[in-house]
């Protein structure tokens, strides 16, 4: 048995060599029947004349210069060198190193004439001589590229070929489908050419499959990756019924493929991190498959190039035994703009008949038409009890020790997040705890994982997902700081009664049941600027450990229709698993009042007032929204709002324990201060007071002297002229 290939370029030399014979057959064919004129000398080192007395070595073989028993004897090494070759492939496959070209065939299904097609097309492309020979067999000097004539010519011009030539080489052919085969011509069309004429040549990525590089092609690899590493499906956390679903809905997908029949698509909806990409790549490694995964978001929009980029996805997908994972399909399935380029990928995608999975974290996606249909699977987020097993499952392989205070169950019954952010923030903590320089406050060893580090890798996490729309507010003020009537710190100590005890109440009292909406608390702070409605929502995050996220809606709101939606479910679903508090300060540019609808603008305004109503009635999570202008809010908003919390002007009486609360301990004061005299004679809320407050100090500080009366009636003045306010009679007259 011959030995087995050294390469990939010992198997090209034999094929190069088997496509020489070809050539050779066809040149003395065409001799013989007198259609290509005979040269005098020596062509390329090949071909003698026919007159001239001697031999010829064409495949090892002795070959006499007379006609027919040319013909024939390069036949017999035909046969000879291809049982050669297939003899040396098994060989390889035999010591467990089969050629990438093995696997071309093998994953396509290659009928031998297409095979060697390909040979002849990839060795006048890699070789000046077998180019050279081709000329002199189409009589064309000047040939550029080769056309279904050469091929036609060197493969199927046998009567038991000649019916395969339209079957394996119209435009329409698996071996163009699958871009394998590619037609030249530029903007010409391949209907521009008689049949014969029609230019091709072979895939790039042919070529470098023929020399070795078994990796996924680099046109492919702009926007997807292989990944081949999922844990063992005896690995997951959660319930096992999901698992054995996945299994056999692609178990079955693969076994419609295998029958010709293009499965359904597999859409698994779930936040992310939940498990969509594992659990696929588990049940694919249980198939002996890998995944294909394609980002959407970052396919080109050029319909030409995304059908090409499509098909090459396709090929791959086949080629390696993945299956294609087409991850954030809500970027194409709710946005009308990319729809097309959605029906482009599945037209693209329509040879393909292995199994094809979409993943989406939007829980509200709407699935589009596709052509092969959909199926629709949802993953939810891991119970408490999962949520512990993930904890203690991820710590433990972070490679730290844990402080023996890491109380694993109550951080899981806090952060109601999936396992793949678990994962995250754990890899997160464990570098915060390597990268200490000292214990934690000199309460923990050097170097060990504490549940400070946990929290710290958590909101590092919902940063990142937080950040494009919103900020983390971090408040330094306490409640004494605060000051308020006492019908507003009722109502803010009812609501803290709610927050705190929401466990209580929901699940051991069972009254979550009763409610046929959301569990999620929301309150409305309605007052004058600088009444203390963001400082409020920053100490009831404070008082309850949990982080204050403030919300841009400059960057919230667009003009491209549900892109305002779109955002604010990122939003939302990111407070909810990260169990943040969300905080949209001047909440009435927002939330505003439905209108008549009289144009496009009107009800696309009404529809995210809409959206707004359902999806903060299913949020399970902390909503603070603040305004001026409570008067311009949407009435039905209002009315399904949890608390409306008013913050009035401060009276006389809360203005002189403002004024008194603003000056720090560590001031240098000149003289008593008068404070009944400046909350009598200045009308102002507290955050007014705290910038007058400020201001005289600095102009104090400018002067080189301690703070005084004089320093605070200045910088109150300047803050009235400031506010727009008339100075009052008693002002004046001082």
């Amino acid at each position: 048995m011959p030995d087995a290939y050294r390469g990939a370029r010992d198997h090209i030399d034999d094929e190069l060599q088997r496509v020489a014979l070809i050539l050779n057959r066809q040149i003395q064919a065409a001799w013989e029947q007198g259609i290509l004129p005979r040269i005098k000398d020596e062509f390329s080192g090949t071909f003698v004349s026919g007159g001239e007395v001697g031999a010829l070595l064409v495949g090892g073989l002795p070959v006499s210069a007379d006609g027919q028993s040319r013909i024939a004897l390069i036949d017999a090494a035909l046969a000879t060198w291809g049982e050669r070759i297939e003899d040396r492939l098994a060989a390889s496959r035999a010591e467990g190193a089969p050629l990438p070209w093995d696997a071309l065939r093998s994953a396509f299904r290659l009928s031998a004439t297409e095979q060697q097609a390909l040979w002849v097309l990839i060795a006048v492309e890699i070789s000046s001589r077998h180019r050279q020979l081709a000329r002199y067999l189409t009589n064309d000097a000047a040939r550029v590229h080769s056309d279904v004539g050469l091929v036609e010519n060197c493969v199927y011009s046998a009567p038991s070929t000649r019916e395969l030539l339209i079957e394996e080489l119209a435009a329409d052919a698996p071996l163009f489908r699958n871009r394998i085969l590619e037609p030249v011509g530029g903007k010409r069309s391949a209907d521009d050419y008689p049949f014969l004429l029609r230019p091709l040549r072979v895939a790039t990525r042919v070529i470098e499959l023929a020399h070795g590089r078994m990796s996924l092609d680099r046109e492919v690899a702009q926007y997807a990756m292989l990944d081949d590493s999922a844990r063992p499906t005896d690995d997951w956390i959660g319930p096992r019924a999901i698992v054995e679903e996945i299994r056999g809905l692609l178990r079955e997908a693969a076994s419609a493929g295998r029958k010709g029949a293009a499965p359904a698509t597999l859409v698994l909806v779930g936040p992310e991190g939940v498990g969509k990409r594992s659990l696929c790549g588990a049940v694919a490694q249980e198939l002996g498959c890998q995944l294909l995964v394609v980002p959407l978001r970052s396919l080109p929009e050029e319909r030409e190039e995304l059908h090409r980029l499509g098909r090459a996805i396709a090929r791959e997908a086949v080629l390696f035994r993945a299956i294609p994972v087409l991850t954030g399909f809500e970027s194409v399935a709710e946005d009308p703009r990319a729809l097309p380029k959605l029906s482009v990928l599945d037209a693209a995608l329509a040879d393909y008949l292995g199994p094809l999975v979409a993943t989406t974290g939007a829980r509200d996606v709407r699935l589009p038409s596709l052509a092969r249909g959909a199926i629709r699977l949802d993953l939810e987020l891991p119970s408490e009890t999962d949520r512990v097993q993930i904890w203690l499952r991820t710590l433990a392989a972070s490679g730290c020790p844990v402080d023996d205070q890491v109380d694993v169950d109550r951080i899981a019954a806090r952060y109601p997040i999936t396992g793949g952010l678990i994962e995250r923030a754990t890899a997160a903590a464990a570098a915060i705890a390597r990268g200490r320089g000292g214990g934690n406050g000199g309460t923990s060893p050097e170097g060990k994982i504490t549940e400070a580090d946990t929290h710290a890798g958590l909101r590092g996490v919902l940063d990142e997902k937080m950040s494009a729309l919103g900020s983390r507010v971090t408040r330094r003020q306490a409640w004494e700081d605060l000051v308020v009537t006492p019908e507003t710190l009722d109502g803010i100590r009812e609501f803290m009664a709610r927050l705190k005890h929401r466990k209580q109440v929901y699940e051991q009292w069972g009254f979550a049941r009763k409610l046929a909406k959301g569990l999620g608390v929301s309150a409305l702070f309605a007052g004058p600027p600088g009444t203390g409605k963001t400082m409020v929502a920053g100490l009831i995050s404070t008082e309850l450990g949990l982080d204050l996220y403030q919300i841009d809606l400059s960057r919230i709101v667009s003009k491209f229709v549900g892109e305002t939606e779109k955002n604010l479910a990122q939003v939302f679903d990111a407070a909810e698993a990260g169990h943040a508090i969300l905080l949209f300060d001047e909440a009435d540019s927002l939330f505003a009042k439905r209108t008549e609808v009289k144009s496009s603008v009107d009800r696309y305004a009404n529809l995210e007032v809409n959206y707004l109503l359902q999806r903060m009635e299913r949020f399970d999570g902390v909503t603070i929204l603040t305004t001026n202008l409570e008067s311009s809010m949407d009435t039905a908003f209002k009315r399904r709002l949890s608390f409306r919390i008013d913050f009035p002007a401060p009276e006389e009486d809360e203005r002189l324990k403002l004024w008194g609360a603003m000056i720090p301990a560590e001031a240098e004061v000149g003289e008593e201060m008068d404070f009944e005299e400046m909350s009598r004679t200045y009308e102002m809320s507290g955050g007014n007071i705290r910038n007058a407050v400020l201001r005289a100090a600095f102009l104090a500080a400018g002067e080189g002297e301690s703070l005084t009366m004089d320093h605070l009636r200045r910088a109150a003045d300047l803050e009235y002229i400031a506010m727009g306010r008339v100075f009052s009679s008693s002002t004046v007259e001082r």
